[in-house]
């Protein structure tokens, strides 16, 4: 079984430096974690902070920390520094090798999406306020049994309102997410190209969509191998 994950980003129109930040981190006992940070507002104020969150969450886990205490921590920290007036969104994907399980932590208000082999889907939705503003906070935490072809969808607000309807691009990641058949990187380029054409290309807020997905795989290396491409 391989992990494999594809992020597909860009800025709100006329913004040079989007308020998104996505980050991949090794867990010390085996594994992976994907980490998914949304500042308020644009820009650079944006990234600054989500950054600063992002930043905190891969040392702490790197550490050996568990993403629930890591959310909890940053939640603190970014509460601490800009003394409750600033947010942001957290959405930690983990694939703990550990316990066999995939670890959903989240503080957001958009969902995740996850598709099982077979077609079923699971959308979690529950209402979790973002951190940073709130006293005392806790995360929403979801685990799932890693299973060859899980496939698993998280993104900010700038992909769940895009369009007129939040059912509508809910609908095409379902959707797109099912289609087995495609490689995780295409799927992520074609789900991100509909969600741009459904702004017209003139995105309203900054747009992250990550796929994280439990592939088959050979079992007879260990090789690993990273793709990257972005505009300078």
């Amino acid at each position: 079984m391989q992990v494999q994950i594809a992020i597909n980003k860009t800025n709100k129109f006329g913004q040079s430096q989007g308020g998104d930040t996505a980050e991949i981190v090794e867990r010390p006992r085996g594994g992976i974690s994907l980490i998914l940070v949304d500042g308020q507002g644009s820009g650079q104020g944006a990234k600054r902070i989500s950054s600063l969150v992002a930043n905190k969450a891969v040392s702490m886990i790197g550490d050996g920390a568990r993403d629930g205490a890591v959310a909890r921590a940053v939640h603190d920290y970014l509460y601490t520094m800009r003394h409750g007036k600033v947010s942001a969104t957290l959405t930690i994907l983990s694939v703990d090798i550990s316990s066999g399980t995939l670890l959903i932590t989240r503080n957001c208000n958009t969902p995740v999406i996850i598709s099982y082999p077979g077609g079923g889907i699971d959308i979690l939705d529950k209402p979790v306020p973002p951190i940073g503003v709130h006293p005392l906070l806790r995360p929403d935490i979801q685990q799932v049994e890693l299973k060859e072809n899980i496939r698993v969808a998280a993104f900010t607000d700038g992909i769940y309102k895009t369009g007129s309807e939040d059912e509508e691009v809910l609908t095409i990641l379902e959707t797109g997410l099912k289609k087995g058949e495609i490689s995780l990187q295409q799927l992520g380029q074609d789900l991100f190209g509909k969600a741009l054409e459904l702004e017209k290309k003139k995105p309203r807020d900054d747009m992250t969509l990550a796929l994280l997905g439990l592939e088959p795989g050979p079992d007879d290396h260990k090789a690993r191998s990273f793709f990257l491409s972005l505009p300078l």
